[in-house]
C-alpha cells in the first residue's frame, strides 16, 4: 500500500531550510547571493572582443565581394553558448565568422579552424560577401 501524506508533515521548502539549519556551523557566515549581484546585468557577447596576440589585423571594407586569401595562418578561434556562432582570426585580416549555414558545414568548418590553429597549418580561406568564411584549405 502506497504511503500517504498527512497534512502535519513538512513541505519541502521546509525540510530544505531545516536541513540546512542542521548541517550549518553555528559560527558559519551566511552568503546571500542575490543581496550581491542586486542589479548586475550579464552582457551577452554575440563575437569576440579581444584581439588575437601578435596580430596586425586589416580591416576589411565590405566591398560585397567573395575572395581567396592564401597562405594565411589561423591565429585564433572564439565560439560561445550560442547556436553556431564561432569566429577564427585570420592573420592580416582580422576576426571573421564562420558560415552557419548548416549545421554539418558549421561543425567541419569549426573543426578545421581549430586545427589549423593548433597545428598552426597554411590556410586558405574564402570569405564571401557576407564577410563569413565559406571554406578553409589546411595544409
Amino acid at each position: 500500500m502506497a504511503k500517504r501524506k498527512s497534512d502535519d508533515a513538512p513541505g519541502d521548502l521546509q525540510e530544505m531550510e531545516r536541513t540546512e539549519t542542521l548541517n550549518k556551523a553555528p559560527d558559519a557566515p551566511s552568503l546571500d547571493v542575490n543581496s550581491l549581484l542586486g542589479e548586475t546585468m550579464v552582457e551577452r557577447m554575440d563575437r569576440p572582443a579581444m584581439t588575437p596576440p601578435n596580430d596586425a589585423t586589416i580591416e576589411a571594407e565590405d566591398v560585397g565581394a567573395t575572395a581567396w586569401h592564401n597562405g594565411k595562418k589561423i591565429t585564433a578561434t572564439w565560439c560561445n553558448a550560442s547556436n553556431r556562432n564561432a569566429y577564427a582570426a585570420v592573420q592580416g585580416i582580422g576576426w571573421r565568422r564562420l558560415s552557419n549555414a548548416n549545421d554539418s558545414s558549421f561543425l567541419a568548418l569549426t573543426m578545421l579552424a581549430a586545427h589549423a590553429e593548433q597545428t598552426n597549418a597554411t590556410v586558405n580561406v574564402e570569405i564571401g560577401s557576407d564577410n563569413e568564411i565559406h571554406q578553409i584549405y589546411a595544409w
